[in-house]
């Protein structure tokens, strides 16, 4: 959606607009009965616009004040009461807190308003009566001080003298915290801009005017400095400083130039040869904060904004939609998935049954004896059947801390001699299922051997250390690396003819617990 702002001074009303990066001048109107028809034949073209309404006036009146440091709801009935008693024949008016005290003190308000109402309520009239959008009242003077201080060209407590349409020329003293003083005078009769010996006696003369009074508002010392900006052409400030030096007051000033196309650079806008064109895209490109426009004024663009904001919320609605779409589509698969494999399962189970119903009615399920032997059978055997897997890895464990040892051979074997007859009627219970010891036989050697003999002999007895350290195991060294028995030599060789292999042998049993 496009934008226009409506500057409104004195005289007359200009429509601007930035189109491919240039301010134009679209349209003037006077301020009478012809100008408004103009105007409202205007707006019924430009009726889908964004309006902007810029107000450069005599009749804008700035007061400072302090009021007790409240809480916000208490300190917003105070300033409205102030207003009232202020300005009350005008809706456009504000109260701006500068700075905020501490418990206990004084905060510092600027309150201002325009006081020339009917050029203003004619144009925002016909504004709501065609509908159209004013996104806010502006005024020049407070947001030239905005402007500046946005700009970073370290001005500080500083008189800004710039030139209105119609032959004004407006002062505004600004702080740190904000303006403190703005008026306009009007222009000796038949003064040319281009004139710089002229236009900087009027300069002067007002400057030092505007000084005497913030000394007497005690905004500035009698014997402080002020910064004068002076938003002219260039060629007049050495006009400036030579009126000064003559009239013995180069003292009392410190003169700053502040050339246009700079402001411009620094604020990322259009080149312009005027103040008033800078504050145009000012508010076209960069829309500042509503100042005199109250609810009523701005209701058409309260609702647009609403509006924005529930398409925005559609739209970010819409995507999430989309996006738990896909995440139910992706979770709806994976559920899909597990029960396609739940399926799968259950089919194996089901055939693994209907393979063990036919061997059951091929067995003789019917008869007893049989029956017997099958329980038998697997409380003896089945239930009893040792668990290989879990010793071995036991064993697989210690071997990891033992990279010298290679393992050749594994055997294991389950069982017990057969139970003397004598000594079985000694049995707690013969019929409860014994369970069966388990015997590891490992077989291997040391590499490298090197012959170092003792050495191999040290680590086979750590190993078998280690492992008689396992719950439950038993271990017997069958073959060592060094045969340390009496039919060995004095030197300990070994038996092995090969010198280069040395083997071990470790039987390791577990005996098992009945189930």
């Amino acid at each position: 959606m496009s934008h226009c702002t409506l500057f409104l001074s004195n005289t007359q009303l200009i429509a601007f607009q930035v189109e491919k990066g240039q301010l134009l001048e679209h349209a003037r109107f006077a301020l009478d009965d012809e100008g408004a028809a103009a105007f409202a034949v205007f707006l019924d073209v430009w009726k889908e616009v964004v309006f902007s309404l810029l107000v450069d006036v005599v009749e804008e009146d700035f007061q400072l004040e302090s009021i007790p440091h409240l809480g916000r709801s208490d300190r917003n009935a105070l300033l409205s009461r102030r207003l009232d008693q202020n300005y009350r024949t005008t809706p456009y008016r504000r109260a701006f807190v500068q700075t905020f005290a501490k418990s206990g003190g004084q905060d510092k308000v600027l309150m201002s308003a325009l006081t020339l109402v009917a050029p203003i309520d004619a144009i925002v009239n016909v504004l709501l009566a065609k509908k159209i959008v004013l996104q806010g009242i502006y005024s020049a003077a407070l947001l030239a001080g905005e402007m500046l201080h946005r700009s970073g060209l370290g001005l500080t407590h500083y008189l800004l003298v710039s030139f209105t349409p119609g032959g004004g020329m407006r002062q505004s003293y600004l702080a740190a915290d904000g303006l403190k003083f703005s008026r306009v005078s009007s222009l000796p009769e038949g003064t040319n801009l281009q004139d710089a010996e002229r236009l900087a006696d009027v300069i002067v003369v007002e400057a030092l005017r505007a000084r005497q009074y913030l000394s007497t508002l005690r905004l500035l010392g009698r014997e402080d400095k002020l910064q004068l900006a002076v938003l002219a052409p260039s060629a007049s400030q050495p006009a400036i400083s030579q009126r000064l030096a003559s009239r013995g007051e180069a003292a009392q000033f410190v003169l700053s130039d502040v050339p246009l196309d700079l402001l411009a650079r620094k604020l990322h806008l259009p080149q312009a040869d005027s103040l008033l064109h800078i504050l145009c895209s000012w508010i076209e490109l960069h829309p500042p904060a509503n100042h005199y426009g109250q609810g009523r004024h701005l209701i058409h663009a309260t609702w647009r904004k609403r509006g924005m904001l529930l398409r925005w919320g559609s739209l970010a609605c819409l995507l999430f939609a989309f996006i738990w779409s896909g995440l139910a589509v992706m979770e709806a698969g994976e559920i899909q998935t597990s029960i396609s494999q739940s399926l799968k399962k259950t089919g194996q189970i089901d055939e693994r049954l209907r393979r063990f119903s036919l061997l059951l009615k091929q067995s003789q399920a019917s008869d007893p004896a049989a029956m017997k032997g099958a329980v038998e059978l697997y409380t003896k055997e089945f239930l009893t059947w040792p668990d290989m897997e879990s010793h071995a890895q036991q064993v697989s464990h210690v071997l990891l801390g033992f990279p010298e040892l290679v393992l050749d051979e594994l055997r294991w074997q389950s069982g017990r001699a057969p139970i003397d007859p004598s000594t079985q009627a000694e049995a707690v219970d013969a019929s409860a299922p014994a369970a069966l010891p388990v015997v590891l036989e490992l077989k291997g050697r040391v590499e490298p051997f090197d012959l170092q003999y003792r050495q191999a002999l040290a680590s086979v007895e750590r190993l078998n250390k280690r492992l008689a350290g396992l719950p439950g195991v038993t271990v017997q060294p069958m073959t060592l690396p060094l045969n340390t028995s009496s039919k060995s030599g004095v030197e300990a060789k070994p038996l092995q003819q090969d010198r280069n292999r040395v083997d071990f042998v470790l039987r390791l049993s577990w005996e098992q617990k009945t189930p």
